[in-house]
């Protein structure tokens, strides 16, 4: 602690042995001050020196304070708001100058002293750079959700590591850093479908086998709250997720057989659903079937139309499945399965149709 002496108009104090004393005047409004009630507490960490004593004519406030304390708390307040716009406008001032990697090494030092808020404000400032290229955007993007989950920003967190994920698929680093966010957020069945599409990799793995049971629960629940019809629906997509295709099937003609409105959407969707499975049984006759119901009641059900015309090439019904081809092509354009059935199909039927 400094070496401090009070009287009733000023301060003296006196950092260390070998420098000069210095004097610092009291504020009129403060005075008078009786030297024996002074108080003084010194932090050496926050580098402060607090002294306090109390006004013998001062006016108490509603809150137990003094008017004049509260006055001197509004300028201390009013003084630390014009360091801050200092701060700032310094702040803007080297963004114009400094590179994304060194904003990058700003933000990485003021990790390492758990300053995560000045560390997002580097890591944003290096972002901002024009002409940062994609693996050093990586990389700002990454630390900067580290530093979101760590204040507990956690759907920025997410936002952040998707841009990762968007920008850079391979990276791992962005899968793990927006699924740990999205767990926060009590969203496990997003955070493991996100680990899903991740990389192979060893964490990744033991993440993903730690959240599926929170995720499956989740799902679970979800889906005991369904109407009976839709609940039924639900439960044959999770067969069918499962490769158990003639179980689905026999889920979906169940879930049919609950519905209120025979011909409404949720039918049609569960029928779709069910022509899905026949196809991957070879049923192709069942597919037809039930993709011409839908198509019948909504002639441009594009996922119809594709089951469909798939299952119509094996049942040697060449014209009607390049039919199909042209009709998807004509909503989708660069549909890769329809473009290969016109280009397989185009000449035979031509072929055909001379013969």
């Amino acid at each position: 602690m400094p070496e401090l002496e009070v009287n009733s108009a000023s301060v003296r104090l006196k950092l260390d042995a070998s420098s000069e004393s210095i004097e610092l005047m009291l504020p009129e409004h403060a005075l008078p001050v009786d030297p024996e009630a002074v108080q003084c507490k010194f932090s050496k960490k926050r580098s402060e020196l607090v002294i306090e004593w109390p006004c013998a004519d001062a006016t108490s406030k509603p809150d137990g304070t003094s008017a004049e304390k509260a006055a001197a708390e509004k300028a201390a307040q009013e003084a630390g708001a014009e360091v801050d716009a200092e701060k700032t406008a310094a702040l803007e001032e080297q963004a114009e100058v400094l590179s994304a990697a060194e904003w990058k090494a700003r933000g990485n030092a003021a990790i390492k002293i758990s300053d995560h808020e000045t560390a997002i404000a580097c890591y944003t400032s290096g972002i901002a750079v024009v002409g940062c290229d994609v693996e050093a955007e990586v990389l700002l993007y990454s630390n900067r959700a580290l530093c979101f989950h760590k204040v507990e920003r956690y759907q920025e967190a997410v936002d952040d590591a998707l841009r990762c994920v968007d920008l850079k698929p391979s990276f791992i680093k962005g899968h793990l850093r927006g699924a740990m966010a999205l767990r926060a957020l009590k969203r496990p069945e997003e955070a493991w479908a996100l680990l899903r599409r991740a990389p192979n990799n060893e964490e990744a793995c033991a993440l993903a086998a730690e959240i599926r049971p929170e995720a499956e629960a989740v799902e679970s629940a979800r889906i005991q709250a369904l109407p009976e019809a839709e609940r039924a629906k639900e439960e044959g997509n999770v067969m069918f997720k499962k490769g158990l295709f003639d179980a689905a099937a026999i889920k979906y003609s169940e879930a049919l057989g609950l519905c209120e409105e025979p011909e409404g959407s949720l039918a049609l969707a569960i029928r779709n659903n069910r022509a899905a499975c026949y196809h991957q049984t070879s049923d192709f006759s069942a597919v037809v079937k039930d993709t011409n119901f839908v198509l019948e009641r909504d002639p441009r059900n594009f996922k119809a139309l594709v089951r469909r015309m798939l299952a119509l090439e094996p049942m040697e019904r060449y014209e009607k499945a390049l039919e199909d081809a042209r009709a998807v092509l004509s909503q989708d354009p660069r549909n890769e399965m329809a473009n290969k059935v016109q280009h397989r199909l185009g000449k035979l039927v031509r072929d055909l149709s001379r013969a």
